[in-house]
Parts: C-alpha cells; structure tokens; sequence
C-alpha cells in the first residue's frame, strides 16, 4: 500500500501502525490522505475540521465516487490539497469523522476494497 499524508509518502506496514498513524493525523484540523493499491484502487480523504468526505477510484483515470451524507446540508466547505490548491466541495459529501477512519481501515486491509457501510454516489 502507499500512503501519503498531505503529499508527505509514509511507510506503513500493519494495520496497528495505520491505527497508530490515524491517531496522528486526527490532531490535525486539515488534511489531504491517499491511500492507494499499487496499479489499482484509491481512496481518498479531504478534512476541514469536521468536515470530512472520502473519494474511491477504483484505478488511475477512474472519475471515481464520493461519500454521500447528509442532502440537507447546504454549503461547501474549503480544502487545503497538499499543492497548497484551495478546493471546495459540497457539505453533503461529508460523512462522520470516524466513518472516514473506518473506511481507510478497511480499505488497507481488505486490499483496497470499497468500505460499503457509508453510502457513496457518483460526485
């Protein structure tokens, strides 16, 4: 698996070490994480405090969906990409924190499998 946390590529090899490293990334407000299989599935995490969606990508090129919250939520909320970009992307995307944390979870060690207990949506 390669993970990058806000553009930085990280060294993790078990899933202790993830939940160690999750542990770390949520002290910080925002951030952009990639985690990706090589030559196949990404899964993507944006975080403006508690404002979090995910991306799936099933391989490079793939459009992709995004995590489906709640529709009442009007707005958009801005994202810092490690490039320094500002995005903007719809509050209804935006799912519980820890839901993001499961799906990363899930994805590394189910080999890049989709995290099905989140409702996603072509974006």
């Amino acid at each position: 698996m390669k993970i990058a946390f806000n553009g930085t590529d990280l060294s993790i090899a078990t899933v202790e070490h993830l939940s160690l490293a999750l542990d770390r990334f949520d002290k910080q407000p925002q951030f952009e994480l990639w985690i990706s299989v090589p030559n196949g599935q990404s899964l993507a995490m944006l975080r403006n405090g508690s404002h979090a969606w995910l991306m799936y990508l099933r391989f490079n090129g793939d459009s992709g969906v995004v995590t489906k919250g709640n529709p009442d939520h009007q707005g958009t909320s801005a994202y810092t990409l490690s490039n320094g970009q500002v995005d903007e992307h719809p509050l209804s995307w935006c799912i519980d924190l820890e839901e993001c944390y499961k799906a990363i979870a899930y994805f590394f060690v189910n080999d890049g499998a989709r995290y099905d207990h989140v409702a996603w949506q072509i974006a």
